[in-house]
């Protein structure tokens, strides 16, 4: 109205209807703005970028981790369910929908997808009634800090004693971790390990763990968690118990809320069911790996388009390799660069329709076109 007035229009009715066929009219839809990708700054963030694809150049991507940490509500259900019609006012959910019972875990894993490091649980308490009594240790690394979130000593801790065991146990080379650039991050070293930081601002955009893995982890644990709470409400309305009680201690088992060793259990569980094949394509998106981490990916996952673009190829190999044959005559007076370049023309020669051309001539002739 205020616009309208402005611009001395006096007839103007204002309406949602006409706010919406406006929008529809150009375009626009409501959407819910998220700060961590509003805030990355890609533009600067660019030449930080390059240089990490440079500084992985040649490193074998098996060797390359990615780390983060996410929160979840390990209580929470959703807010939202199919009622009938007439119950549509009336119909009220439990204290679950907004349970506020909160944990950190930190994620790791390499980028081929097939080492997934262990997830590490950080709680508020610091030793947890269900993780005690035999036979209920936690099924992962846990660890406790007054607000449940990562500061610099337990992710160190949790750095020395998960993270560097589970490569060390995997392999004996050297291998590249890539992080975000928190405070928490910068206290931790090992001589096995290059530590690297993620651009600032910029997790949405190159963060493999962000770009589908947490929210794939999340989904999985949040239907187990619904899953359990439908089978125990069902249990009591079959059993008829109108006040029934939970043991100290006790959680879905017993017919109450989830605990941290349910939470952890789930999470173990659901973590090891997450495909290599989806952790992969995760990384693809975050486009944090240079070009020959890229093409082996693509052709762990068969995609065909691998080799679409033959210049982004590594073929130093081959070069070498032709070397020591009787191939070895064909670069002479050719420099490396110019040797590899001619193995870059030869590689997609049987795609090429000018060669196609040339050898159905050669068949038909019998010869070669230069005799």
């Amino acid at each position: 109205m205020q616009v309208a007035e402005h611009l001395g229009i006096t007839d103007f009715a204002a309406s949602n209807g006409f706010i919406q066929r406006w929008a529809s009219r150009h375009g626009l839809v409501n959407a819910a703005l998220h700060g961590s990708s509003v805030s990355a700054n890609v533009e600067e963030a660019a030449e930080r970028m390059a240089a990490i694809r440079q500084q992985l150049e040649g490193v074998d991507v098996d060797l390359i981790y990615i780390l983060d940490e996410t929160g979840l509500l390990y209580r929470g259900v959703p807010l939202r369910s199919y009622v009938p019609s007439e119950d549509r006012c009336t119909a009220r959910g439990s204290k679950a929908m907004k349970s506020t019972d909160r944990v950190t875990l930190t994620l790791c894993c390499n980028a081929t997808g097939t080492h997934k490091v262990p997830v590490t649980m950080i709680g508020k308490a610091a030793q947890p009634v269900c993780f005690q009594g035999e036979g209920n240790a936690s099924p992962l690394p846990y660890f406790s800090q007054k607000l449940a979130w990562t500061d610099a000593s337990v992710f160190k801790r949790s750095f020395e004693e998960v993270f560097v065991p589970a490569f060390q146990a995997r392999t004996a080379h050297h291998v590249y971790l890539i992080m975000d650039n928190h405070g928490c991050h910068s206290f931790i070293s090992h001589p096995q390990v290059t530590i690297i930081k993620l651009p600032p601002d910029t997790t949405a955009v190159y963060q493999p763990l962000n770009a589908g893995i947490i929210v794939l982890l999340k989904n999985r644990y949040k239907k187990r968690l619904l899953y359990r709470v439908v089978c125990n409400l069902d249990t009591l309305l079959y059993n008829g118990a109108a006040d029934h009680r939970v043991v100290r201690g006790g959680g879905l088992d017993d017919g109450g809320q989830a605990h941290l060793r349910d939470a952890a259990k789930f999470i173990v569980e659901e973590w090891d069911e997450i495909l290599g094949d989806q952790i992969v394509r995760c990384w693809l998106k975050a486009h944090c790996l240079p070009t020959e981490a890229v093409a082996r990916l693509r052709l762990q996952l068969g995609d065909i388009q691998v080799v679409s673009e033959p210049v982004h190829m590594d073929v130093s190999h081959l070069v070498a390799m032709m070397a020591n044959t009787s191939l070895e005559h064909e670069f002479d007076g050719l420099s490396g660069q110019e040797q590899v370049l001619a193995v870059l023309r030869w590689l997609p020669a049987e795609t090429d329709v000018e060669a196609i051309n040339q050898t159905v001539h050669m068949v038909w002739t019998g010869g070669d076109d230069e005799e």
